[in-house]
């Protein structure tokens, strides 16, 4: 199988972090590709163009990184170990995914957008969104996470390095100490997690660009 992912994307490196968790490394490839590539190939893989997308044989692709992340899982017998509370996993995974879609776009709102073209109100939108979730976690620290490998920890802690990686001069760890000494924690318990962080890495210089 292959996985085709990006290092700084919050979904690849969630999809990553179970890839570990359910010792699938040595049966998954991953290759890096970069969703603004233009590939015919890549179209067929995923009509949205987005990633991750895991290919699964010649003839069948799966994307969306939840939906890959479930057939993980299953396919490799971890669901019930990973998602012992199955809806508050989900749960979970959806406000992760609402956040990471909200700090990707804000990402691309300034990085890939012309000044004259960036439109402050839904940057702002967005941010509403991130910071919102940051504090639905901290201030429900309790009852939502845990030092366990389970599904919605891994969800959190991946997104929280993309936060990390694309937001460095952001207040978010002044703001939201309790969700970060969690997550600083985490990663301390759980070492080998650290290949799964977002990483930065140089964009192709083929992709597709805002008109200027």
């Amino acid at each position: 199988m292959i996985l085709y992912s990006f290092p700084s994307s919050p979904f690849g490196c969630k999809v990553k972090a179970v890839i570990l968790v359910c010792d699938q490394a040595e049966n998954i490839t991953i290759e890096e590709f970069h969703p603004w590539q233009p590939d015919a190939f890549f179209r067929e893989l995923n009509p949205l163009g987005k990633i991750p997308v895991l290919k699964i044989n010649s003839k069948e692709a799966i994307f969306d990184s939840s939906v890959i992340c479930e057939y993980i899982m299953d396919k490799s017998g971890n669901t019930q170990a990973l998602m012992p509370e199955k809806f508050k996993s989900l749960k979970i995974q959806a406000l992760v995914d609402g956040m990471a879609d909200a700090a990707v776009s804000m990402r691309y709102e300034r990085f890939f957008r012309p000044k004259h073209s960036q439109c402050d109100d839904w940057y702002d939108r967005q941010c509403l969104a991130l910071t919102y979730g940051l504090h639905y976690l901290n201030s429900h620290l309790e009852i939502t996470l845990s030092q366990k490998i389970l599904f919605e920890n891994l969800c959190v802690s991946t997104f929280l390095s993309y936060i990390d990686l694309r937001f460095p001069e952001a207040p978010f760890r002044k703001n939201y100490q309790t969700l970060y000494c969690w997550y600083d924690e985490y990663m301390q318990n759980h070492p080998f997690l650290e290949s799964t962080k977002a990483k930065d890495h140089p964009i192709p210089s083929n992709i597709m660009r805002l008109q200027k």
